[in-house]
């Protein structure tokens, strides 16, 4: 799918919705990315079939994200990137940190969405019930030392993992934290949104009058 698909369909509608087949799929954050730049927020990701996925989109109109939107419609007229990409970094041009890119963020902004909502309890339980299962097979198994042994094996560290996923997936969810803000610091730094219009302004023209 190339850019000028992508941004025929975020036309200022209400919501917004891809389905994605086949290649196309890997290029669900790049989608998503796009949609922030214009002032859409991912509501649903959904597997359709193998292979098949549905994005759906709504357009998110609170003044802070209209000001990102007429920053990004200025930057891009200017000439400058559809999606900026940014040293994740205050001050130096590199500052030590490497480069984050919008679909990066974007991808991070979907983890932390998909943890906040989910949390770490369904992969914990699904993980235990392996464990579980493993341990049973052991009992029925029990006469056969091999097997039995080799299930024992996967079931107590199927058990370890169970018991630490909460903690290594409380790790990740702040790890995406910490890039969408360094991401969001360092481009608003570098593109920042303009300065609000005097008066009551009017929505980047990204935006139709019909929604």
């Amino acid at each position: 799918m190339k850019d000028q698909e992508i941004l025929a369909g975020f036309n200022g509608q209400g919501t917004a919705e891809f389905t994605l087949r086949g290649p196309d799929v890997a290029q669900s954050d790049r989608i998503t990315a796009i949609g922030f730049e214009l002032g859409y927020d991912l509501r649903e990701a959904i597997c359709v079939t193998r292979g098949q996925w549905r994005m759906i989109y709504v357009r998110n109109d609170s003044p802070e994200v209209r000001l990102r939107v007429q920053g990004a419609v200025e930057r891009m007229r200017a000439g400058g990137p559809l999606l900026p990409q940014v040293w994740g970094a205050v001050g130096a041009p590199h500052g030590g940190r490497r480069l984050i890119t919008a679909t990066e963020a974007a991808s991070a902004r979907r983890s932390i969405t998909a943890y906040e909502t989910h949390g770490a309890t369904s992969v914990v339980v699904l993980v235990a019930l392996l464990s579980l299962g493993c341990f049973v097979l052991v009992w029925v198994r029990r006469d056969v030392p091999g097997p039995a042994v080799g299930l024992a094996v996967v079931g107590a560290a199927l058990a370890a993992t169970a018991l630490l996923t909460p903690r290594l997936m409380k790790r990740w969810y702040e790890r995406n934290r910490q890039t969408v803000a360094r991401f969001e610091q360092a481009r608003n730094q570098q593109w920042g949104p303009p300065p609000p219009p005097p008066g009551k302004g009017t929505h980047p023209d990204q935006r139709g009058e019909g929604s």
